[in-house]
Order: C-alpha cells, then structure tokens, then sequence
C-alpha cells in the first residue's frame, strides 16, 4: 500500500518507498497559491485566510502534503529523527492499515511488563489555545481490531482519568469491509466483553465492558451509550458517541452538518476537563478524526474571537493541521476535508456576526418588528421570521473541488486502499 498523496506525487513517492532508488526529494515545487479573488467583495470581520479561493486553499494543501512527504523521507534516512517509524512485524500486524502509523516519538505507550510490545496505533494530540494558553487533549487512534481489543481498552483505562469519551465516527463495516470491530456492547442483551490482560503471566484482573444505558441524541443524530470499564473492584464511566452521518472519503453534509456541530458540543459537556483526552478514531484514525479535532478547535477560536486575531497573511487553518500531522501522519487526509474546514469555520464565524449585529442594534430591530407588524395587520397574515433562529451552514459540497484537481487521485487511491 502507499499513502494517497495528490496527484503529481505518486512517481516519487514510490521511488522513496524503493530501497533501490532512496534519494529524497531536495525540496518541493513551487505552488502558487491564488490571493484573494479581486471580484470578491471584502467581508468586514472576515480574516483573509476565509476569504481564499479553492484554488489557493488546493495549493495550500498540496504544500501540507509535500511537508509530510519529507518529514517520512528524513524518519527513514535518519534514525534520531522526530519522524521515525517502526516497521517492525509486530508493528505491522497491529496497524489496521499498512501505511498509517503513528510516529515512533509521537505515540501511545501501553503498560506492559518489560520485553512486551508496548505498540497501539494511537498518537497524543495536544492543540494550545493561542489567547489563554490551555492545552486540550484528544487521542487519534484507528478503529479497533478484534486482535487488538484488549489494547484499546487498557489504552483507555490508563490514558484517560476518572470519565472517559470515546467518540467513534465510523460504522464497523462498509459493505463486507471491516473498517472497525465491534468493541463495545450494543445493547444490554449482549451482555458484558471481556477485557483479556495484557500479560497474563501477572497477576493482573480481567476487565469487562458494560452498557448501562443507551440512547439517540437527535440533535447530533447521534447513538450516546453509557459503559462502565472495570478492572478489579475499580471502575470508570466511559461516554461513547456513535456517529454515522460522516461517509468515507466524503464530508457531512445537510443536516448531518448541523449535527456533527452538536456532537462537538455534547462530546465536550461530558468530559471533566481539557487535559482529560477524548478518545477519537475513524476507521484508519487520520482523516475524519483529524478533521473532528481540527474543527472543534477552530470553533473554539470563533466562539472565543482568537479567530480574529490572525495577521495578515496568517492561515490559522493551515497551520493547525500542520501541527496535527507533526503530531499524526495523514490528519485531515483527504482535501475535500480540507477544503471543508474553511467552509464550515467561515460560515460559523458569519452567524456570530450576524447575530453580534443584531444584540447591538435593539433600536433597529425595534422599528423594523413595528413595521413588519403592522405590514401583516395590513394584509391580514402573520411574520415568521425564522431567517435568524434556523440560520444554517452553507451547504455546497466541500468535497467538490477534489472531483477537478489533484484530490481525485487522492480519493481513487484512498477507496483502492480502504485507508481513511
């Protein structure tokens, strides 16, 4: 398998995953990205960076992807480097897919006895907000194999604090496709999984998985369940969001939009605190969790207005998924989700607009009801204006551009591969 880099990448590519032919690439080609469309109308408010064409946004992404290219091309030739890898058999047998791993230096370590393979295709992300310097955790791992059950569960009960969240945004099968084993009970009739130790030559407790309550969220069109890890005689609480509305190698799209808004929230209420990681995995854990975790922290920096503080030629986009893939190879993988960050954080940032203007001119909208008011006596109906309370996210396809550009080689090699 080789990862599915734009179009234009894939002949040296290959020539880097050659043990014959290991001469890296001495720099990446010159992109040039678009400015700002001169027919476009200035948005007051709006930083610069929002107000891309596809075509910069395209450029843009292309440039994360040669950065990662050299980061694998350095971890290959220089064992001290950041970007190593371990491509051990061991190694190999636990990842789900053979090209997506995380870094040897960037990655979750389980608690085994000494000499044990301590390996998980789990990585650590930690994104500092930029105005009151809190770190929030998450941890991007793959879905679970059946061979790796009791990995996951050992990784949550070690890495996560008293209440842990798991939110899973792939289902366990794409046609006959596993894309994640079935790791939790669905239902009460399911009874209780077990939890094998990690070396059972110890005398080490089996843990069990229970669900103790199970329900729809229609708001985030969202499964929510309620289980109970135990190991021993000690138990935690773990809140695990099931949410389907998310199609590989695609983006949400009309009301499953909204809804993954509102996951961000309730996934966020149920944690105790930022530095208490939530757990987040797709079905290779690199795209849509990626964009998952990219997105609640650039809706964090619209509700907070840190958004506005960007310079001048600064992409607050573009640098935090280049911070995701220092920190998890293939974050935010495919350009469609890319380009699907700016339109959903864009138009999020309009509606607080929006909505500012409207708390800070009563006045206004005093005199504009009166006159909406008596409008409707005139002609005998009644106002619904529902404009503001129902304002949705633009709905135009965030994937579209890839069906035009080097994205669509991405997506064939991504669907050829299963990888996302």
């Amino acid at each position: 398998m080789t990862a599915p880099f734009a179009k234009g990448f894939s002949t040296a590519y290959k020539r880097a995953r050659s043990q014959d032919s290991p001469t890296p690439l001495a720099s990446p080609p010159v992109l040039k990205a678009t400015k700002v469309e001169e027919e476009e109308q200035v948005e007051p408010g709006i930083p610069s960076f929002l107000r891309q064409s596809q075509s910069a946004i395209r450029a843009k992404f292309n440039d994360l992807a040669w950065k990662e290219k050299l980061r694998i091309l350095q971890g290959r030739s220089d064992p001290s480097s950041q970007w190593t890898q371990d491509t051990g058999p061991m190694v190999m047998k636990r990842n789900r897919y053979g090209n997506v791993q995380p870094w040897e230096k960037s990655r979750i370590h389980l608690k085994v006895a000494e000499g044990r393979s301590d390996y998980i295709n789990a990585s650590p992300i930690s994104l500092r907000d930029p105005r009151t310097g809190v770190e929030t955790k998450f941890i991007a791992t793959q879905g679970p194999k059946q061979s790796g059950l009791s990995h996951f569960w050992h990784m949550i009960w070690w890495e996560t604090t008293d209440v842990a969240v798991i939110v899973m945004l792939t289902q366990t099968h794409d046609g006959t496709t596993e894309k994640c084993f079935q790791y939790f009970p669905l239902n009460v009739e399911a009874g209780s999984f077990k939890v094998e130790p990690l070396d059972k030559t110890r005398d080490t407790p089996e843990g069990s998985v229970t669900l103790l309550e199970c329900h729809v969220d229609e708001d985030s069109r969202t499964e929510v369940r309620k289980l109970s890890l135990k190991f021993g005689a000690d138990k935690k609480d773990v809140w695990h969001f099931l949410f389907s509305g998310w199609p590989d190698f695609a983006v949400p799209e009309d009301n499953d939009r909204t809804a993954l808004l509102q996951l961000l929230k309730l996934c966020a209420e149920k944690n105790t605190l930022p530095s208490n990681p939530r757990v987040i995995h797709c079905s290779a854990g690199v795209g849509r969790s990626g964009t998952f975790i990219a997105l609640e922290y650039l809706l964090a920096q619209v509700d907070s207005g840190a958004i506005l503080d960007a310079k001048e030629g600064e992409d607050m986009i573009y640098d935090v998924v280049n911070r995701l893939r220092e920190q998890r190879m293939l974050m935010v993988q495919m350009e469609g989700q890319y380009q699907f960050l700016y339109e959903v954080t864009r138009d999020q940032l309009k509606q607080r607009h929006l909505q500012a203007s409207r708390q800070q001119s009563p006045k206004s909208d005093v005199q504009t009801s009166g006159m909406n008011a008596a409008r409707d006596v005139h002609y005998g109906t009644e106002a619904h204006d529902d404009f503001f309370s129902h304002a949705k996210i633009d709905e135009s396809q965030a994937a579209g551009a890839a069906a035009v550009n080097p994205g669509e080689d991405q997506a064939e090699k991504a669907r050829a591969e299963g990888t996302f």
